[in-house]
């Protein structure tokens, strides 16, 4: 490292600064398209909720207060569409392809540990571990219907929340560092969720439209 010392055990970038989250709604990126789907795991329990609360007030006044019910990402579908217009679109075919990919995987119930604090440019959020790989079962599975879209590699996370001006990486980095929890939460995944948000609505709800449920 040279200038900036916070990217070791961080995932921050050599930037330096954190990526500020700007109150639009981003027609460049969503080009009037309405809904935009991803699969999804359930976390709204109560201790992850406690856990992000006391992260969100340990950063108070860094973070935008925009919250997202607690869930872990698993898999970037695209754009709802009926027909495939655009290369980040997500159809029924695909979305039917998966579900027949994940019928034939007969994954079981798995175990994620939900631990400590750590962020990425643009958010802050809690590390999850996946010592049984069921993430990276599942993940390949929905490979099978369609490709993802993703600007990067896929890091399990659940976010804590998102910064609202560009802040030295270095002094988060310190901030973070204090706040550290004793054990992992211990999150049992039963099932999975289709869901969708608008794309024109920051930070809106996400919107269950199906479920998978493990066996």
């Amino acid at each position: 490292m040279t200038e900036h010392q916070a990217s070791p055990g961080w995932q921050f970038s050599a930037a330096g600064l954190t990526l500020p989250q700007e109150d639009r709604d981003y027609p460049e990126w969503h080009q009037g398209r309405a809904h935009y789907g991803v699969w999804l795991i359930d976390a709204d329990v109560g201790a992850v909720r406690e856990r992000i609360v006391q992260a969100q007030a340990h950063l108070v006044p860094w973070l935008v207060d925009s919250p997202r019910q607690p869930h872990i990402t698993l898999f970037v579908c695209g754009f709802i569409a009926d027909v495939a217009e655009h290369g980040d679109d997500f159809t029924p075919a695909m979305l039917a392809a998966q579900q027949a990919a994940l019928q034939a995987l007969q994954l079981k119930p798995f175990t994620l540990h939900i631990g400590a604090i750590d962020s990425f440019d643009s958010a802050v959020f809690l590390r999850v571990s996946d010592p049984g790989n069921g993430l990276a079962l599942l993940r390949h599975a929905l490979g099978q219907g369609t490709r993802e879209i993703r600007q990067s590699a896929y890091v399990p996370h659940l976010t804590v929340g998102l910064y609202q001006a560009a802040f030295d990486t270095d002094l988060v980095a310190q901030r973070l560092a204090s706040l550290q929890w004793q054990a992992p939460i211990t999150l049992q995944v039963e099932r999975i969720h289709f869901a969708r948000y608008q794309a024109q609505v920051l930070g809106g709800p996400l919107e269950p439209l199906l479920s998978h449920a493990l066996r």
